[in-house]
């Protein structure tokens, strides 16, 4: 994965970007923020680092009870992987708002900044199924059907046409309910993902590629039990993108390391190396 050398500068990157209040700041300001929290925590989880923090966990509880709306199942989703990293146990106040929560329905007139149709209903049934919570059958079958209307002919999944990022959503939801997908249509859609400068592009045939895309292929191949396809041009993408800071950048073609692409970069060569330290 990463050699010593670099793995310690990579947590000294994630490290220094610790506010003084509590959670985490990617321009180091002490202005702490929930996702940045998140990719923090889980990238120092992935890496084995060590740390106890208290002022982070209170920085945390004080947004426990702001899990209302759709914002608030962000909140919820941040927090509950960041006190799962932190305390090795999820709140009992977080599992309470989980079970009060709607399941999210998915609407075609999502806005044009969401990179996936799905992600609200994503978030939620990963958080069902980490924390044990049953759903109904007349559920499961109506998020099946709801799911299922937006795949096209090519297997992929997607608004107006399929997209890597969407697929990648659309069968983690099938799998949390257990929802038996088409592995092999899918896959080769995935396949058609692949580009030889970035390892994988949200849409077939579109350029340029970014993390988030060669994320969302590893991803995909590992919820569908298939090899990574286009391994080696992977790892080397992954390489560009890493700064000299130890952290990552979207792009191989430069920018600025965030905590955010440091987090999209460390679980993809958990991926590529079939290391263990996530499932979603």
């Amino acid at each position: 994965m990463l050699s010593e050398g670099e793995k310690e500068k990579t947590i000294r990157y994630i490290s220094d970007r610790r506010c003084q209040s509590g959670g985490y700041c990617f321009y180091q300001l002490d202005e702490p923020n929930l996702s940045d929290t998140w990719y923090a925590l889980g990238c120092l989880e992935v890496l084995q680092a060590a740390f106890s923090d208290n002022l982070t966990q209170e920085y945390l509880s004080r947004f426990v009870n702001q899990t209302r709306g759709l914002s608030g199942l962000y909140r919820l989703w941040y927090l509950f992987w960041s006190f799962r990293y932190l305390k090795r146990t999820i709140p009992e106040q977080l599992i309470a708002h989980l079970l009060a929560c709607p399941v999210p329905t998915i609407f075609h007139s999502g806005t044009i900044e969401s990179a996936s149709l799905f992600e609200p209903l994503y978030c939620y049934v990963i958080l069902c199924e980490e924390a044990g919570i049953q759903h109904s059958e007349s559920e499961r079958k109506k998020i099946q059907e709801e799911v299922l209307r937006w795949q096209h002919p090519s297997g992929g999944f997607g608004r107006d046409k399929a997209t890597l990022i969407e697929t990648r959503h659309a069968v983690a939801i099938l799998q949390g309910f257990h929802i038996e997908t088409d592995a092999e249509r899918i896959y080769s859609f995935l396949t058609r993902c692949i580009d030889e400068q970035s390892g994988f592009v949200n849409v077939p045939s579109s350029h340029p590629g970014y993390l988030e895309h060669l994320d969302a292929g590893i991803a995909l191949a590992k919820l569908l039990s298939r090899p990574v396809p286009n391994r080696y041009q992977c790892l080397l993408y992954l390489d560009k993108c890493r700064n000299t800071n130890g952290g990552y950048a979207r792009s191989g073609f430069g920018g600025n390391s965030t905590l955010e692409y440091t987090w999209y970069a460390i679980r993809s060569l958990c991926g590529l190396h079939n290391k263990t330290g996530w499932n979603w």
